[in-house]
């Protein structure tokens, strides 16, 4: 049961797991799921390996740029694939013409978020499985290294994907097609700001203060103090946990908002 509103909100599990299942069952025919799962992955894996491999030769042979930037592109990739993952499941359904013949059906659109974020995590997986292997394949690098701290960045990590998730779904139901470009770069927009691959002190100051409002920039600046010292920064942690559970629950609240505005100026009509 989740509270978002006056009423309580009940998630039939039987009609998530029919949505999962619709969609898993597409995914080995479609080309551009398994692009964004393998391929984009693999480009960019091996982009930022050999990098490092050049860095490290010039370092003598010091392996802190290896997992600087192999470290950060895994993480990164936690954002990405759960914020990207759940706005294509929406644009999938738009594009397939099912929106108004979804939501006419007695599913809701809390069971809906929860199909969504529940793909993301599966899709997350394999690509995360996949780069984790090719990285220790090619580059011998492990992320498991970090030990048990990338339980807790992993967790803030997708969630600050699924806030951005619910952002760019709420878009879409209030805007429709002409705003489908930001399921793709919503998450390099903040990129920059989120200092993935160098410290946020390198950052102009005015970047400096939007960094500071993102959880994201909170954990790359705690993997790097991991790297150096060994040690967790508890207080980034806890800060990006509080900022990831402020812009969640605004990001819900936008989508629910987003939907009954859709309903009213017949924009879900407009998907069919």
């Amino acid at each position: 049961m989740i509270i978002l509103s006056r009423r309580p909100v009940i998630i039939n599990i039987h009609r998530v797991n029919a949505l999962i299942a619709r969609h898993l069952m597409s995914w080995p025919r479609s080309l551009e799921r398994l692009a964004d799962a393998f391929w984009w992955p693999t480009i960019n894996l091996l982009i930022w390996g050999f990098v490092t491999v050049y860095l490290q030769s010039r370092m003598g042979g010091s392996t802190f740029f290896v997992n600087m930037f192999l470290g950060g592109l895994l993480l990164w990739t936690l954002v990405v694939r759960s914020q990207e993952d759940m706005g294509i499941t929406l644009l999938q359904e738009a594009w397939d013409r099912n929106i108004l013949n979804m939501f006419t059906a007695p599913l809701t659109i809390w069971e809906f978020s929860v199909a969504t974020i529940c793909l993301a995590s599966i899709k997350l997986l394999l690509s995360f499985i996949w780069m984790f292997l090719l990285a220790w394949l090619i580059f011998s690098f492990n992320i498991f290294s970090f030990g048990w701290i990338l339980i807790p960045f992993a967790i803030v990590l997708m969630m600050a994907g699924w806030s951005l998730g619910f952002i760019i779904n709420g878009l879409i139901m209030q805007f429709g097609y002409r705003v489908q470009v930001f399921a793709w770069t919503l998450t390099l927009a903040i990129m920059p700001f989120s200092a993935v691959y160098y410290p946020v002190s390198a950052l102009p100051t005015w970047m400096q203060t939007v960094s500071r409002a993102l959880p994201t920039s909170y954990i790359f600046e705690g993997m790097r103090l991991g790297i150096q010292s060994h040690h967790l920064d508890f207080a980034g942690l806890g800060i990006a946990f509080g900022l990831d559970i402020l812009y969640l629950i605004l990001g819900m609240k936008f989508f629910s908002y987003s939907y009954r505005k859709a309903q009213k100026s017949g924009m879900i009509m407009k998907f069919s």
